[in-house]
């Protein structure tokens, strides 16, 4: 049939270039997701990493900030205190974990005295509240003091107001509050010490310890008086220290001991003599952190080494690693603390 005189052709996209417009778009699309859902995955892998970098770094700093000060006040009062199972000289107790996957436990001891650490006889007999001594140099209200004679001790702290001199004498009185020990012994003269540790804030039994649970690293106050369990840092999963002992007196780290045994397990260490204590010059610490980001695949595969510089095969301490933990990615990071407290006061 001939178009009538005048009549427009009419033209247009059809049913069919409308369909393979929407399925090339539609793949447009898919394929858009796939790279934004790669770089999400990665970003995430990414994050988690640097989160768990940073969480074994901060964690291991508060150890090393403790463990540096660790015998602080207690290392050149040593002789005074080593009948004393209150405040025996030990600067860091270990409790090891059952296994090499089980987090030990670290005990920091230490005193803050600004100005005197050494010990300082009794004058005459005192009362459970009240302590005479020569002169209240090193004495200040707020400190936590000492009282020592042989196995008798008495940890306490001075009161507000509570140093008093005598002008005659020269004596000084310190009304004390005992808060743990022999809370109600009396120490008779010359043959009794009072050991200053500085003040409250600033002396400290510190525990710190892994929630298998929770996989934070957590610290607790023991000294002068109990605290709550604090959470330090979040996704710690291990936690593994040594003993660097002097075994011939030369002044240096000879072996590196894990805290079992005989001697050096937690129960038996405080036990030991003093001149075993003494051979305790540093400490390493090795912290495992694990990021936050479970993995579609396994990415740890293999076990994580620690302790092994210099690089030694195998590691001292491998652990294990396992089942949906091998989803995960883990950040280890160590360190070597030497006792400098021990180191500079031997006595």
């Amino acid at each position: 049939m001939s178009r009538r005189p005048g009549e427009l052709r009419q033209l247009g996209v059809g049913i069919i270039e409308v369909m393979v417009s929407i399925v090339i778009a539609m793949l447009l699309v898919l394929v858009i997701y796939q790279i934004y859902e790669l770089s999400e995955g990665q970003k995430r892998t990414i994050t988690a990493g640097s989160d768990a970098q940073q969480n074994a770094a901060f964690g291991l700093y508060a150890l090393t900030r403790d463990l540096a000060i660790a015998g602080n006040g207690i290392a050149s009062a040593a002789t005074t205190l080593d009948q004393c199972a209150l405040l025996r000289p030990i600067p860091v107790v270990i409790q090891a974990g059952a296994s090499v996957s089980d987090p030990d436990a670290i005990t920091v001891l230490y005193g803050g005295s600004a100005s005197l650490s050494t010990p300082v006889a009794f004058m005459q007999n005192s009362a459970v509240n009240s302590y005479v001594v020569q002169g209240p140099v090193g004495f200040s209200p707020g400190d936590v003091v000492a009282a020592v004679q042989g196995a008798t001790c008495t940890l306490a702290t001075i009161n507000a107001g509570g140093v008093a001199v005598d002008g005659t004498t020269g004596f000084s009185t310190l009304t004390v509050t005992p808060v743990a020990g022999n809370l109600a012994a009396t120490y008779p003269a010359v043959t009794a010490s009072l050991v200053s540790l500085g003040q409250t804030q600033a002396m400290a039994r510190v525990a710190y310890t892994v929630d298998p649970t929770a996989h934070a690293l957590r610290a607790q106050q023991l000294l002068p008086a109990a605290g709550p369990v604090a959470p330090v840092v979040s996704d710690v999963v291990n936690l593994k220290a040594q003993y660097g002992l002097d075994t011939d007196g030369d002044g240096i780290v000879d072996t590196w001991q894990d805290a079992t045994g005989a001697v050096w397990d937690a129960a038996n260490l405080p036990t030991q003599p003093l001149a075993t204590l003494r051979q305790i010059l540093a400490v390493r610490v090795a912290i495992v952190t694990r990021s936050a980001q479970y993995e579609k695949d396994p990415v740890t595969t293999g076990a994580l080494g620690l302790f092994c510089s210099p690089p030694t095969t195998p590691c001292p301490i491998e652990m294990p690693i396992s089942g949906d933990d091998q989803h995960y990615r883990y950040k280890v990071l160590e360190t070597v603390v030497p006792l400098r407290n021990s180191l500079w006061n031997p006595s």
